[in-house]
């Protein structure tokens, strides 16, 4: 199997070091930033090289677009030739626009996240009606040394991106707030860092375990009249259920419009 990668920046690059690990040996790779594609290259060696587009239309049997929206375009009309599959991994560019242009490939299109790169990472998809349920079955395999993948409609793909694809962003700024609040009551900042992401990351495996809704689990911390409710009434109180619909709305509505 030969795998190409146009756009070898974050996403790209972790996903190609991800199946480079599972033991694919055949990359063509593209980068509108060369440098990035030829560090990629320089790390799989003799697995890879860097290919201009045209190349990697003629040979690759899987070609992953990890670019921008708007490059989006000009870079599939480089593809005309190619007759394998494509997955784009670029929110708001849905599958009949990709297949206006690419008649002869089969599309499947990606929202990953950040965390792929530790094989945490929960990635969203959605495909054309040509693939069978035994082709989904072999990408998701292909791509398990990823995280976990989840197909769903493509309705749902962008509202679904924004929690899954952009919120680790919102997470992570809460975890910095968190940590800078145990700073402001005697803590290194490294001595709170570390506690609030082990802290996370016991929540997160008690509500995956758990029958019980995070909200309930969150009340169950909230004893009548004890120190953690004070808490949560202030984050109540300056509407934290308001201020997290907001964000994700503004990222969805953005999402729209970067084409």
């Amino acid at each position: 199997m030969i795998l190409g990668f146009i756009g070898t920046g974050h996403m790209g690059s972790s996903i190609a070091r991800a199946l480079h690990q599972q033991g694919i040996h055949r990359f063509l790779l593209n980068n509108r930033t060369k440098a990035k594609a030829i560090a990629i290259k320089e790390e799989f060696g003799a697995d890879a090289e860097v290919a201009p587009l045209e190349e990697i239309a003629a040979q690759a049997d899987i070609i992953f677009v990890g670019v921008k929206p708007t490059d989006m375009d000009d870079v599939l009309r480089a593809l005309p030739a190619h007759h394998g599959i494509i997955v784009s991994m670029a929110a708001g560019v849905s599958l009949q626009e990709i297949a206006e242009v690419l008649p002869n490939s089969r599309i499947i299109r990606i929202l990953p996240n950040t965390p792929v790169v530790v094989g945490a990472g929960i990635t969203l998809a959605t495909f054309d009606g040509s693939f069978t349920p035994e082709e989904k079955e072999a990408f998701f395999g292909l791509m398990s040394p990823t995280g976990r993948m989840i197909e769903v409609g493509e309705d749902k793909l962008n509202p679904g991106g924004v929690i899954t694809g952009s919120a680790p962003a919102y997470l992570d700024y809460f975890i910095d707030a968190l940590a800078e609040a145990g700073v402001n009551m005697g803590l290194s900042k490294e001595e709170a860092t570390e506690y609030v992401l082990h802290m996370c990351r016991g929540a997160v495996d008690l509500a995956l375990s758990s029958t019980k809704s995070p909200r309930q689990l969150g009340d169950e911390v909230c004893s009548p009249g004890g120190s953690t409710i004070e808490g949560v009434k202030v984050l109540l109180e300056r509407d934290l259920y308001g201020l997290v619909r907001d964000a994700a709305i503004a990222t969805y509505q953005k999402n729209k419009k970067m084409r």
